[in-house]
């Protein structure tokens, strides 16, 4: 039986997986999106059961991509591996093909691309600082006793964001009570949370970067139209969220699979993905495009060959 034009890409991120199946034009087929609380490749045998489920059980090429990207390569036997910046800007070239820049904001980790007539000319990661990442609007959200969605709902009610002046999130906490005391709303804090998140982001990834229009917005936080808002008003530039935003990744790696040149037999998602059998290492600082989720190397298939290892 011949083997379905149909290609995987998976994104390991720091605390979620995502899955994408495309078909040879580049349609997304099917998604899924799990938080993997420290075990991704739980996650990602879970993605892959829930796949086979709804029909998607053979596929003819994969690319894995994310801070994790090389063990869970390894164990998949994935066709490709690639950085998240080039998977990043392969679903940009797709879905907004005219953008000047990316914006990707996720859980712990940030990014900025900067384009010249469609290609990568700079980017930048975020520090260890999550002032401007999703853990931060989920941090002062669960201290106003709501959810991350209903705070940006409440941001774009208010007719003016309170100002807030620190970065770490402990003086934002210091800050929130302070305001509450002095009689700013709910809305108004909302919203000067995002305009915050806004400005953290662009002061650790912005500084030096050129960022041009339209700006294509996508990662978890880009759910949220309150942070868009604030990053249009910001940057006074159209800012945009595709329709496959929260997995913009991993839907680029499935269009890099789909260009995979080496002949593939036919192949099953596996119905369980084994834990790596290697200890995880902290991050020693080195750069992230060539770490791979901070898991101790050893020589992998992966790292030679027409499908080199990252890149």
């Amino acid at each position: 039986m011949e083997v379905p034009d149909m290609y995987v890409g998976i994104d390991i991120g720091s605390i979620s997986a995502k899955l994408v199946i495309s078909g040879e034009d580049g349609s997304i087929l099917y998604s899924d999106y799990r938080y993997h609380r420290g075990e991704p490749s739980g996650a990602v045998g879970s993605l892959c059961r829930s796949a086979r489920e709804a029909g998607f059980a053979r596929y003819r090429a994969m690319c894995v991509t994310g801070s994790g990207r090389n063990f869970i390569g390894e164990v998949l036997c994935a066709d490709l591996v690639k950085n998240e910046i080039t998977a990043t800007w392969e679903a940009t070239r797709v879905l907004l093909p005219e953008a000047g820049s990316i914006i990707e904001i996720g859980g712990q980790d940030s990014k900025l691309i900067s384009l010249e007539n469609g290609e990568i000319s700079d980017f930048r990661l975020n520090s260890v600082c999550a002032a401007g990442t999703g853990s931060f609007i989920e941090q002062q959200s669960n201290r106003l006793g709501i959810t991350p969605m209903e705070l940006s709902a409440l941001a774009q009610m208010a007719e003016r964001p309170a100002r807030f002046t620190g970065r770490c999130t402990v003086f934002v906490e210091t800050e929130m009570i302070n305001l509450q005391q002095r009689g700013w709303s709910v809305e108004s804090i909302a919203a000067g949370l995002f305009e915050a998140v806004c400005e953290n982001y662009l002061n650790d990834l912005g500084s030096g970067m050129k960022i041009t229009g339209p700006v294509m917005f996508c990662g978890g936080v880009s759910e949220m139209e309150a942070m868009r808002l604030a990053f249009s008003r910001r940057l006074q530039m159209e800012v945009i969220v595709p329709s496959a935003n929260r997995v913009a990744a991993a839907y680029g790696a499935s269009v890099l699979a789909s260009r995979a040149t080496r002949p593939a037999p036919e192949r099953e998602l596996p119905e369980r993905v084994a834990p790596p059998d290697r200890p995880l290492r902290p991050c020693d600082g080195r750069d992230c495009l060539t770490c791979g989720l901070c898991y101790t190397k050893r020589p992998s298939r992966l790292s030679g060959g027409p499908f080199p290892g990252s890149g």
